[in-house]
């Protein structure tokens, strides 16, 4: 192509160095109206330090609707050194907002923060994407009898209750959470005993996998104080199991957290922790995690 024999093989080393990622996409409906969008990302270039550098190459990443030009998601990617040595495969997971009628498709871009031109785009087609039903319908509350805390099987745990009997939600739901690894979407009013479903949930965790960790999620920090303050003398002295608190005012050492059966939470504090999961080896280890909101 360059019509110079000893030239050719080092133009070839030179195009290889200008960075570039292989990405492919899939995406996942969650409602009518939102996707998941996965990226697997990997390195399609050769690394060179006099030319890279030694740390990290940077680039942007977004997905655009061609139709209406409007950009749904964007951020700005750094792929370590290491990662492109190895030929990592790095995932992004996202979402995204979707409009009836469906758009015939999306693009991804993908461009260097530093390398004029060397950039990429992709389509990510909608065409044979299928979308939950538009008004799934909720489960039916049943009258059925009210259930003995005795159906823990266990005393100790029946002993951790005031009441007798669970109400008519805790009851319906008991079998799935508590004898299942099943996820749970439960909503349900505020006193309506969401927390004690999550309870369910955790002691099952420590029956059935004993070594793994819960996480509760509280939106509040007011709300991760209070249940701090109701299991540490019901969970931890009365059951022996440790909890710890992890919110922006109180990060505990890392043997706490290590040795902890569950930890409470707030979103941001979660979301920070487990977005470097690879490197922490109790989130690794987190088996059980309970969002709870209420719903009105």
């Amino acid at each position: 192509m360059v019509r110079h024999v000893k030239m050719g093989s080092t133009i070839k080393k030179f195009a290889h160095s200008i960075p570039s990622l292989n990405i492919e996409a899939s995406v996942q409906p969650i409602t009518r109206s939102v996707l998941r969008m996965k990226l697997t990302i990997v390195t399609d270039f050769d690394w060179n330090d006099r030319i890279h550098g030694n740390i990290a190459e940077s680039f942007w990443i977004w997905v655009e609707d061609p139709n209406s030009n409007v950009i749904y998601h964007y951020e700005y990617f750094t792929l370590l050194k290491k990662q492109a040595v190895r030929k990592e495969e790095i995932s992004l997971v996202f979402t995204i907002p979707i409009h009836e009628p469906l758009p015939s498709q999306y693009y991804v871009r993908c461009a260097s923060d530093r390398w004029l031109g060397s950039d990429d785009m992709f389509a990510v087609s909608f065409q044979h994407l299928i979308l939950p039903e538009r008004h799934p319908p909720h489960t039916d509350l049943l009258d059925l009898r009210p259930l003995p805390v005795t159906a823990l099987g266990d005393m100790n745990l029946a002993a951790l209750y005031k009441f007798s009997h669970f109400n008519p939600v805790q009851t319906q739901i008991f079998h799935t959470v508590y004898h299942t690894d099943s996820n749970v979407l439960l909503g349900a009013p505020t006193g309506s005993g969401k927390t004690v479903a999550a309870e369910m949930a955790i002691f099952r965790l420590f029956r059935q996998y004993p070594g793994q960790k819960a996480v509760y999620i509280a939106p509040l920090k007011a709300l991760v104080r209070e249940r701090m303050d109701d299991w540490k003398i019901r969970i931890e002295q009365r059951l022996g199991k440790r909890v710890v608190e992890m919110t922006g005012d109180i990060a505990p050492d890392m043997k706490a957290i290590a040795a902890a059966d569950l930890i409470v939470t707030t979103p941001e504090k979660w979301d920070g922790v487990s977005r470097s999961w690879q490197n922490r080896s109790y989130v690794q280890k987190v088996t059980l995690s309970s969002l709870m909101r209420s719903i009105y």
